[in-house]
C-alpha cells in the first residue's frame, strides 16, 4: 500500500496542473464541458503544454543561474510552484484566447479554417455583434432591448435585456417602465439583430 501511495503522489502532482488549467477554462468560459474522458484528455493536453514550460523555464533559469546571477535552486519544489503557476496563467490566457477569436480570426484570414473559437453560432452571433435585439416571442409579442447576458444555448437560460419596450405591428415602441427584464429562452423563437449598436 505503502509503495502504491508513493507512486501516486508523484503522479497526481504532475498531472494536477493540467486539471487546474482545465477546470479554469471550462468554468470561465460557455464552453460545455466535455464527457469524463474529454475532460481526461483535455488535461493532458494542458499537463504536455504545461511540463514543457516548466522544462524550458528550467533551462532558462539554469543557464540564467550560471552565466548572470541565481536568485534560488531549481528543484522539485521550484517545479511545482511554477506548474501552478503557469497553470492558471494558461488557464486563463486560453479563455482569453477562445472568447476574442482572435486565434480563429487569424486562420480564418489564412484560410486554414471557417471555424470561430466560439462554442456555437449562437454563442458566436450575440459575442461578435453587441447591438440592440428584438426577441420574438412564442406569442407573437416582440421585446426590444440591449442584451446584457444571454444562454449560451437557445434552448436553455434565460435573456437578460435592458431598458426593455414592447414592439406593435409599427415597431413602436412601448415603454414598460423596468430597468432590466428576463426571459427564459424556451419563450423566445428567434432573435432579430438591429442595426443600432
Amino acid at each position: 500500500m505503502d509503495d502504491l501511495v508513493k507512486e501516486v503522489i508523484p503522479l497526481l502532482q504532475y498531472l494536477i496542473p493540467g486539471f487546474l488549467a482545465a477546470w479554469i477554462f471550462y468554468s470561465l468560459t460557455a464552453f460545455k464541458r466535455p464527457d469524463t474522458f474529454g475532460q481526461i484528455v483535455q488535461a493532458l493536453i494542458f499537463t504536455f503544454v504545461i511540463q514543457s514550460l516548466v522544462v524550458g523555464l528550467g533551462a532558462l533559469m539554469m543557464v540564467t543561474g550560471e552565466r548572470f546571477f541565481s536568485v534560488g535552486s531549481w528543484d522539485k519544489t521550484s517545479e511545482t510552484l511554477w506548474s501552478a503557476v503557469i497553470a492558471v496563467l494558461l488557464g486563463f490566457v486560453s479563455c482569453h484566447v477562445a472568447r476574442s477569436d482572435k486565434l480563429h480570426s487569424l486562420l480564418r484570414q489564412l484560410k486554414i479554417t471557417t471555424q470561430t473559437s466560439y462554442p456555437g453560432e449562437w454563442y458566436s452571433a450575440f459575442s461578435s455583434r453587441p447591438r440592440f435585439v428584438v426577441l420574438h416571442l412564442l406569442d407573437d409579442k416582440r421585446l426590444y432591448g440591449w442584451p446584457v447576458e444571454w444562454p449560451s444555448a437557445p434552448t436553455r437560460g434565460q435573456f437578460v435585456i435592458e431598458n426593455p419596450s414592447w414592439l406593435d405591428s409599427e415597431g413602436e415602441e412601448s415603454q414598460i417602465g423596468a430597468e432590466i427584464i428576463v426571459i427564459d429562452a424556451s419563450n423566445v423563437q428567434w432573435v432579430e439583430f438591429t442595426q443600432k449598436e
